[in-house]
């Protein structure tokens, strides 16, 4: 979301675009994002943070951050009010329609009912659609996630926008462009190193990309795993490393990276393990670098990765079967330069940046429904 976030902020701070832009956040303490935002600010964004507008449930606090939105809205009185998430998505348009704001858009990017089950699915599934009365616009990040909205009946069509994540495409990478960016990641420069870039929380599901990568490598122990990012299952996921065994030369577990998506030219596969996806960045932006991935079979995911074509799919939750497809790439250099410059097309074609904001103006210059 962070990702999405920044592409729309740059496009619409410009002079030419019209647009005075504001920013109402809570803080979930991730690294960096202050000091971003501050850059941001420095060309016109306006911020305010809201203490009260945590992730969890909780329903004192919750209507507190209610109460904040109203406030803050009501002060700048907003011709537009776009959400974002699960939880801020469904306080602000409640507070959004409360204040009379023109138009409301809401971008869930992953759908809470979708990855949840039983009562607690059906109360998440109950609050989206209350909330979804209350919007303009749901911007589905992929084809895929507006089919199963359609599926679980949560909005009429007409309601239903589908706007595809994008990403700009970067020159096509070469030998030099390679080994400079195994450099900077201290990386030797003739190993096949298999990637992984992840915000290390549940729904990313590292604990299989970690039992693949174990797996591989009795195999092919000249292979070299890397893992970029962090997250709330930082300190587990190294844990979990050293009980499996794998050593801290054949698996780099390298945090945080700063401009993480330049660094996929080191790679020679790219591995996504997730549980569940809106439609991920990681995908559109290896693929982009013509770098060949191997992503699990769930929705989102499956909306980039054609099986055969621009990719390979692993069954979700099954380390064998990702194991199984990555130990394919590793072992055919013709498979891997057909799937990245397939790939690499595909997000030219269908997945373009310019595609991706043209969306949100059209979006943002409608008139209300």
């Amino acid at each position: 979301m962070r990702k999405h976030l920044r592409q729309l902020w740059r496009c619409f701070l410009a002079p030419d675009e019209g647009f005075e832009v504001h920013a109402l956040l809570g803080d979930r303490g991730e690294p960096g994002l202050r000091e971003e935002l501050a850059g941001f600010e420095r060309e016109g964004l306006r911020v305010q943070w809201l203490p009260e507008l945590g992730r969890a449930l909780r329903p004192g606090r919750d209507w507190s951050a209610y109460r904040a939105l109203k406030r803050a809205l009501r002060e700048r009185a907003p011709d537009i009010v776009h959400t974002h998430s699960a939880k801020a998505g469904f306080l602000g348009r409640l507070a959004a329609s409360a204040c009379g704001v023109r138009r409301i858009v809401h971008t869930p990017h992953v759908f809470p009912f979708l990855w949840t089950r039983g009562i607690t699915s059906s109360f998440y599934l109950a609050l989206e659609r209350y909330a979804a009365a209350k919007c303009h616009a749901l911007v589905c990040v992929g084809d895929g996630q507006k089919d199963a909205a359609l599926a679980r009946g949560l909005a009429p069509a007409e309601k239903l926008v589908v706007i595809r994540n994008g990403v700009a495409l970067p020159p096509a990478p070469d030998a030099a462009r390679r080994l400079a960016e195994r450099a900077r990641l201290g990386l030797p420069a003739d190993a096949p190193a298999v990637g992984m870039v992840a915000r290390l929380a549940p729904q990313k599901g590292v604990g299989a990309f970690l039992e693949a990568a174990k797996l591989v490598l009795k195999r092919r122990p000249e292979a070299l795993f890397v893992l970029l990012g962090d997250g709330p299952l930082e300190a587990e996921v190294r844990a979990r490393a050293a009980a499996l065994g794998l050593d801290r030369q054949r698996m780099r577990i390298l945090g945080h990276v700063e401009d993480a998506e330049a660094r996929y030219p080191a790679f020679d596969a790219l591995a996504l393990s997730s549980l569940y996806e809106g439609l991920p960045y990681v995908l559109l932006e290896a693929l982009a670098w013509g770098v060949p991935v191997v992503a699990t079979d769930v929705l989102g995911s499956r909306d980039v990765i054609a099986h055969e074509e621009t990719g390979l799919l692993a069954r979700s939750g099954e380390p064998a079967d990702l194991a199984a497809q990555l130990e394919r790439l590793l072992g055919d250099a013709t498979l891997r330069a057909r799937l990245g410059e397939a790939g690499r097309r595909r997000v030219g074609e269908r997945f373009a940046l310019e595609t991706f904001l043209e969306g949100h103006r059209r979006l943002y210059r409608a008139g209300p429904a």
